[in-house]
């Protein structure tokens, strides 16, 4: 009988650094999840920053709307609809087995451009540990290393330092602005949002040994071809 991850090659994948591993989200990571977003996300005095408040909906669990069902609804969208024409990874990030935030990666046309945008959340207990940033980079040097990207892009609302400063700690290096809308609890803001580009060149790698499994299957999966000779190579 074929295994889960023969069936669906991105259940494969783990990316693992000193005491953080990230791995593609699972049904039975829900749970601990919603704990999470429960617990908080947002850093007191910063912006909010997301373009949608979806961890600041109702708690109603077992209910057709609120959170936790619109987030599962979210995250379910992501493995029916991967396909090599545009795929999200959804990945859990743990630090020492616990659950502490989601980094995602999302490719719209990735042979045709070669470029990945990223997107990173933590809980507000687990802030402010350097967790943020090597999440962060274990999820470019993915993109690089192995998947052939030519280049990351990310952004954040202007204002939010901690993600600046986890940009810049990444290698990511300003890319522009643009008028962004936020749909808050309470109505839609404007709000500016700073874009930021990371490359092979400018990539600030991470310090410690990185263990990468799936890679290939993966690669297999949506259509890319062998990876380039890079860092990692012996």
């Amino acid at each position: 009988m074929l295994t889960l991850e023969e069936i669906f090659p991105p259940y494969a994948l783990r990316i693992a650094c000193g005491p953080v591993e990230l791995r593609v989200l699972r049904d039975e990571d829900f749970p601990e999840l919603v704990e999470l977003v429960r617990g908080g996300v947002e850093a007191p005095g910063l912006p909010m920053p997301f373009l949608r408040a979806w961890h600041d909906e109702p708690f109603a669990p077992g209910a057709p709307d609120g959170f936790p069902t619109s987030s599962l609804a979210w995250w379910w969208t992501q493995r029916a609809t991967f396909a090599p024409s545009e795929w999200r990874l959804a990945l859990a990030v743990r630090r020492d087995g616990v659950l502490v935030g989601m980094q995602d990666l999302h490719a719209p046309d990735f042979q045709q451009t070669r470029q990945v945008l990223t997107g990173s959340w933590l809980g507000r207990a687990h802030q402010g540990r350097g967790t943020g940033t090597l999440m962060r980079r274990l999820v470019v040097g993915l993109a690089l290393d192995e998947l052939g990207a030519e280049s990351c892009e990310s952004g954040y609302i202007v204002g939010n330092h901690a993600s600046a400063a986890v940009s810049r700690k990444v290698g990511y290096v300003d890319n522009g602005r643009r008028r962004v809308v936020q749909h808050l609890r309470d109505g839609k803001i404007g709000a500016d949002e700073q874009r930021v580009v990371v490359t092979p060149e400018t990539f600030v790698r991470p310090r410690e040994p990185v263990s990468v499994e799936g890679a290939e299957a993966l690669r297999r999966f949506l259509g890319i071809g062998p990876r380039m000779t890079g860092p990692s190579d012996g």
